[in-house]
């Protein structure tokens, strides 16, 4: 059998599988015996015709699975409330019956986190990441293939070209399937700020309260809720630059000061002068806005220097708004530390902003979540800014975030090596063809900070490359500081596509 995955449930062998047969393909969980050589019970959850087999090497009863609803969810259902029937109905001896219920998996793993995995596996289907139709991607209807004309070949803004992962794609086939585009319910009955919390537990070691979260359209609008509640107009707002243009663009519109220190350049990485950052603070300036990992540099930041961080908030006594939206796609083994785990007095003055439509390719959805370190923090924010005025959000975004929190990871999992390996391609490929341009070698992140000064352009250098080589990059002026003379690649597709762009910057030199 060619597992995709394989583990142990209540003393139970339990391995998922895909299976193709005549007209039926999808995954299938087989449960066995603890010792792997009898299978008493097999899910056929296929596309077409789902069953399910009760003793499927003796007798083989065969029974449906319900198509009106969620079939996984089905499945997971009866195995945990009908395990003990089931079992003996497929010939397990009854008096080993008790003794699986109390085992509890592998070398103490929760019974529950072994669910957990074989629900993700069973509900995973292969990400498509290097058979990528041009033409398709041309017809989409979003910000990066639709801002240009066809000629154009886009590399700007952070969306990625991969279709989203099979979870997130049932979800919102459910709701379109069956009409279900109502009013959403409450947004904490949603269950989506519990997800939120067991997700950062599992990923980062990080315990957040459910009750600390509001759920948001965005992380950019966060950003401008955030100036609103915790500063007036004319107060200082400090920043690292280079930086995702939104925080800028938030500072400006709203009419506070930009408290500005450069990030200063090491070999192929961006680090802060924190000395520089705290002179840039001054008596009136209580908001620092902070972005790790960091866009568009691609860094992710030490504890030593998070720790840093955290004692020019303390004191200063600035509040700190920390957008950790890329903190899924890291790289090179590295590991996000959220600021908020720092410590009691760093946590009690960080908002931290996030989403899963970074990692999980959503963006169209909206949503995101802001999680407050102190009531107090939270009690503020929503007394500036009610729920109501945020405007509301729709069933898809907020069922999209459970599903890519919940059940998308092996999807994430083929994405990242996917696109460690593209700056791999896009850093070795930029040698040969432009040596001069460097490269800011991204940790996490599928932007890459690229330094076109030494080219000698005359002007932007993303004007030039989309003048002469028809390829749209992010112009590096939006991002601030002494900016000029960059450009942002997203390298977030194919590697034929990113094979393209990069032939496309050089042949606008000449090479």
């Amino acid at each position: 059998m060619g597992w995709k995955w394989q583990g142990r449930w209540r003393g139970l062998a339990l391995g998922v599988e895909h299976r193709k047969l005549g007209s039926g393909a999808g995954n299938t969980l087989r449960v066995l015996s603890p010792e792997g050589d009898r299978e008493w019970l097999r899910f056929d959850c296929f596309d077409q015709n789902p069953h399910w087999h009760l003793d499927p090497t003796g007798r083989d009863e065969v029974q449906p699975l319900d198509e009106r609803g969620d079939i996984i969810s089905e499945v997971f259902v009866r195995l945990e409330s009908e395990s003990v029937a089931l079992l003996e109905r497929a010939g397990a001896n009854p008096a080993a019956i008790e003794g699986l219920l109390r085992a509890e998996g592998v070398e103490g793993q929760p019974e529950s986190d072994a669910l957990r995995d074989a629900e993700r596996a069973l509900r995973h289907r292969p990400a498509i990441l290097d058979e990528l139709d041009i033409r398709v991607l041309r017809n989409r209807r979003s910000e990066k293939w639709h801002t240009y004309p066809p000629d154009i070949l886009p590399a700007w803004v952070a969306e990625m070209d991969f279709p989203v992962a099979a979870p997130i794609q049932a979800e919102l086939r459910r709701f379109t399937e069956s009409g279900d585009v109502g009013y959403p319910i409450a947004l904490a009955d949603t269950g989506l700020p519990g997800v939120f919390c067991e997700r950062m537990h599992e990923r980062f070691g990080w315990n957040p309260d459910p009750q600390r979260v509001e759920i948001l359209s965005e992380v950019v609008q966060g950003l401008y809720l955030a100036i609103e509640a915790f500063s007036k107009p004319g107060q200082g707002v400090a920043v690292q630059t280079p930086i995702y243009p939104p925080f800028l663009k938030a500072i400006r519109d709203t009419g506070r000061r930009l408290q500005e220190k450069r990030m200063e350049a090491a070999g192929d990485r961006l680090e802060f002068d924190f000395d520089g950052l705290a002179d840039a603070i001054d008596g009136d300036t209580p908001i620092l806005f902070f972005c790790n990992p960091h866009n568009p540099s691609g860094r992710v930041f030490s504890r030593a220097e998070l720790e840093r961080i955290a004692a020019i908030v303390t004191e200063n006594d600035l509040v700190v708004v920390s957008d950790e939206i890329h903190a899924d796609l890291l790289f090179d083994r590295r590991q996000h530390i959220p600021l908020a785990t720092l410590g009691p007095e760093i946590a009690r003055r960080t908002l931290t902003l996030t989403s899963a439509s970074k990692a999980f390719n959503t963006p169209g959805l909206r949503c995101a979540i802001a999680h407050f370190g102190d009531a107090a923090l939270q009690r503020r924010f929503n007394s500036v800014v009610p729920r109501p005025i945020r405007g509301g959000l729709g069933l898809f975004g907020l069922h999209a975030s459970i599903a890519a929190w919940r059940w998308a990871q092996p999807w994430l999992d083929e994405v990242c090596p996917y696109l460690q390996q593209n700056r791999d391609f896009a850093e070795r490929a930029l040698s040969e063809r432009i040596p001069e341009i460097r490269f800011h070698r991204p940790e996490a992140t599928y932007l890459a900070w690229l330094d076109c000064r030494p080219l000698g352009l005359t002007g932007s250098p993303a004007a030039h490359f989309m003048r002469h080589g028809h390829v749209a990059l992010s112009d590096g002026r939006i991002f601030g500081g002494d900016s000029e003379g960059h450009v942002r690649l997203n390298f977030a597709t194919s590697r034929p596509i990113l094979r393209e762009v990069i032939d496309r910057m050089a042949k606008a030199l000449g090479r």
